[in-house]
């Protein structure tokens, strides 16, 4: 974390997070593992955000957010209050306060594993 970047109360920071220069995190913010918050952002209180997610520079995320594991926000965007961001979703744009944003469920290939390495 870098020495002028701001950390708010009854925060939780687990291992390897990168915390870049100027960000402010809110109060009650839970960081779980290997997270990457980009220089200027601010993360709004009562924050939650999933391991491996990628808060780029200048992003606003919005107060009681949750960022799910590998999400993606992209330079310069606000993520509004109340967002549900799932698993390996990418923001590109800003986005309304009660969003929720989702990819659909992933389905098995029609071949084997056997078949398609030719084992």
């Amino acid at each position: 974390m870098w020495p002028n970047a701001t950390l708010g109360e009854h925060c939780f920071v687990f291992e390897n997070n990168v915390i870049q220069p100027f960000v402010t995190i809110g109060e009650d913010v839970v960081l779980w593992s290997g997270n990457h918050i980009g220089h200027h952002a601010r993360i709004g209180d009562h924050v939650f955000v999933s391991s491996h997610v990628v808060v780029s520079g200048f992003v606003e995320v919005g107060d009681f957010s949750f960022l799910g594991v590998n999400s993606t926000i992209s330079n310069n965007v606000r993520v509004g209050k109340d967002n549900w961001i799932g698993p390996n979703v990418a923001v590109t744009k800003d986005t309304q306060d009660g969003q929720l944003f989702r990819l659909p469920a992933c389905e098995p290939a029609t071949v084997s594993t056997h078949r398609f390495f030719r084992l």
